[in-house]
């Protein structure tokens, strides 16, 4: 059974923000965010930028996902040259909106220890 506005195969479309990470970046990123479902499977993706640029890094962030309800569970990550991270994301479907909060815990040679970057992903449909 699906979630209320939720298609056998769908995409939305939104955004994510995340808190700066010391040492790498001196500004919050803001930027596009996807997902895609398939029933109760889901995978996302968005592209990666540059530290504090606009631009892109030409690495992508993807994962996978669940859908039980209304509850979305996403988790996924990305690496490119010197860093690496894990991310995991979660919220709630509500009509034709979603709302998740997490992290992603990132790992480079610049930090010295793994930092906890916290997000905040916005979706409609």
């Amino acid at each position: 059974m699906f979630a209320p506005n939720i298609a056998a195969a769908d995409v939305w479309h939104g955004q994510i923000r995340c808190v700066v990470v010391p040492g790498l970046t001196t500004k919050p990123l803001v930027g596009d965010f996807e997902m895609s479902t398939n029933g109760t499977r889901l995978t996302y993706s968005r592209p990666v930028h540059k530290a504090d640029l606009a631009s892109l890094s030409g690495v992508a962030e993807s994962g996978e996902g669940i859908l039980a309800g209304n509850v979305i569970k996403l988790q996924g990550g990305a690496a490119g040259k010197g860093y690496s991270y894990t991310a995991i994301y979660q919220g709630r479907i509500e009509g034709g909106y979603a709302n998740l909060a997490g992290e992603q815990v990132w790992t480079t040679s610049n930090l010295p220890k793994p930092f906890h970057r916290a997000c905040h992903v916005t979706l409609t449909h």
